[in-house]
């Protein structure tokens, strides 16, 4: 389900079961409250995020769970002022900042609260990743976590500069050609 140029509004108490791709994305979508909403997926379904925002500001997400094979909760360039508690996330990937530095039109991700959370079976809880070559400036600033409890979490914090998923990436492309001497 997708929200775009959406102003002043919200959902509630909606459950989405076993989406095909990702569960709601939002795209400059602004003053917007999110609260008991469920979001499931298989945890080792691909590419099914549970909320993904970019260009988004005044973001209010409380009450919610979700289980997802991807990230339970994407924020994206260009997004502001985002408030996230009381969610249950697991699995999936956590809550992730980024991938940013991709493209050279991405945007600063400013003010974001993440408080009273729990990480239940994710690979990552709290995580951060840009890409090794920004094609963009990116300031990630005024970040507040607290409160957060980890279950059987695989990195509690994750900051990955050098995201990459698809190989072959140009860090490790670097070491093999020192490694035999390439150039």
């Amino acid at each position: 389900m997708g929200f775009a140029f959406v102003n002043n509004s919200r959902i509630n108490g909606i459950t989405s079961l076993n989406s095909k791709m990702g569960h709601f994305n939002f795209f400059s979508v602004h003053h917007f409250n999110i609260t008991d909403v469920t979001v499931t997926a298989p945890g080792d379904s691909p590419n099914t995020d549970g909320l993904k925002f970019g260009f988004c500001s005044n973001i209010n997400i409380s009450r919610t769970h979700i289980g997802t094979g991807d990230d339970c909760i994407a924020i994206l360039s260009g997004t502001t002022n985002m408030d996230i508690s009381n969610v249950n996330c697991g699995p999936g990937h956590g809550i992730s900042v980024g991938s940013l530095g991709k493209n050279k039109e991405e945007k600063d991700v400013n003010g974001l609260t993440v408080r009273d959370i729990v990480f239940n079976g994710t690979s990552d809880g709290i995580r951060i990743k840009t890409w090794e070559s920004s094609a963009s400036k990116i300031l990630v600033s005024n970040f507040v976590y607290e409160n957060i409890q980890m279950i059987n979490v695989g990195n509690p914090i994750n900051i990955d500069q050098k995201y990459c998923p698809h190989p072959p990436c140009e860090n490790k492309v670097k070491s093999l050609c020192a490694r035999y001497k390439l150039r």
